[in-house]
């Protein structure tokens, strides 16, 4: 029996997993997710701030803290998106490592399809047909089709909930000529993706997809027990996009099952998420609570 840890750094959040390996099996004992946004503007300046460095090691300080208090013996830590992009991400990785030590491993966009495949694959055994799963993240989206663990056809798509609102969502409330022009966007760039030629099960993992479960559920607090294989039907996410639409930011954040930090950017992605599902003619989606920071102890630890 051994207690690890895995930390999964991306565009919006930095996600933290402690865990128990007990005879093969993952058994979580803690889960945090916090948007730090280590990827605000990174789009347009191409580098980390200043301010988003100081909030993700804010951020990695109290998730280390709660892993000396759980007894962990060993952590993962991984980054994506931002710390492929950013020009100075190397200096980033030298700070925590420096001053934490807490080493980062940046993975590639086929890793982190990989690896959120896995976690999907593990959870979800059952099944015998094909999984499509799809990791709407702050600032890329992976799209990742296979069967019993072994993934056939992947792609990491520049669309993310962070980079398409800075993009294109300026105004409060959001303007129909904005929302066209990123629906032509989201559209476009879907061409790239694999599509099923058999029975397939979609699924969605990421921050995006659980938040999008909670407002449907209209949970006042996060339950992953509730969240975890709640099948999201197509017309109850068309539903949701005009609610985001109609609303400004400051009354989104009063919605039942939105945390408020994410009331700017849950317009852009679940947009994007219906259109994978309106390409893929999917008229529902099974959102997983599981993810990378899940399939990194899977492979790290040979489950």
């Amino acid at each position: 029996m051994k207690t690890v840890a895995s930390i999964d750094i991306g565009t919006n959040t930095i996600l933290l997993l402690i865990a128990r390996v007990e005879r093969g099996k993952i058994k979580p004992l803690l889960e945090r997710e916090t948007i730090v946004r280590l990827g605000e503007g990174l789009q347009k300046n191409r580098v980390l701030s200043e301010e988003a460095i100081q909030r993700a090691i804010c951020t990695l300080t109290q998730y280390l803290t709660l892993c000396q208090r759980k007894g962990v013996e060993e952590i993962f830590a991984l980054g994506t998106h931002p710390l492929r992009e950013a020009k100075n991400s190397n200096t980033f990785l030298k700070r925590v490592k420096k001053d934490l030590n807490l080493p980062i491993e940046v993975i590639s966009g086929k890793e982190e399809a990989r690896l959120s495949f896995l976690s999907v694959a593990k959870d979800l055994k059952e099944i015998d047909h094909s999984l499509y799963v799809v990791d709407v993240g702050g600032g890329s989206t992976e799209f990742i089709l296979g069967k019993a663990e072994q993934v056939r056809q992947w792609v990491s798509l520049p669309i993310g909930s962070v980079r398409f609102t800075e993009q294109f969502l300026h105004s409060d409330p959001i303007k129909e000529k904005e929302w066209n022009e990123m629906e032509k966007k989201i559209e476009k760039s879907l061409t790239k993706i694999p599509l099923p030629k058999d029975l397939f099960t979609m699924v969605a993992v990421g921050g995006t997809a659980t938040t999008l479960a909670s407002i449907e559920l209209g949970l006042r607090k996060f339950l992953p027990k509730k969240i975890h294989h709640f099948e999201l039907k197509k017309e109850a996410l068309e539903r949701q996009l005009w609610l985001y639409r109609s609303k400004t930011i400051l009354q989104r954040r009063k919605i039942p099952g939105l945390p408020p930090a994410r009331a700017d950017v849950i317009p852009a992605g679940s947009a994007i998420l219906y259109k994978a599902m309106e390409y893929t003619g999917s008229d529902s989606i099974m959102i997983n609570c599981h993810g990378i920071r899940y399939g990194l102890l899977y492979e790290k630890l040979n489950l």
